[in-house]
């Protein structure tokens, strides 16, 4: 059997929450799904029965996409 990280697939229920538990964003579940309608979220890399499943480096990746800087106005004070 082959316990590879590599070959992990997450959920859109599981990628909602290692997007929530490592980057600290709180992300709900429809913002992923009207992101992959938009083309905005990475395609799924599998499909099982009328899930898709997605490597968690291609969450976080998308995650990570969604965090912008902080405008320099909002800096100041």
């Amino acid at each position: 059997m082959n316990t590879n990280d590599d070959d992990k697939l997450v959920t859109v229920d599981a990628a909602v929450a290692l997007i929530r538990e490592q980057l600290g964003i709180p992300i709900p579940k429809s913002r992923l799904h009207r992101d992959s309608s938009k083309g905005i979220a990475p395609k799924p890399d599998a499909v099982y029965g009328n899930r898709y499943l997605w490597r968690p480096d291609k969450i976080l990746e998308y995650g990570r996409s969604l965090i912008k800087p902080v405008p320099p106005e909002m800096t100041q004070s």
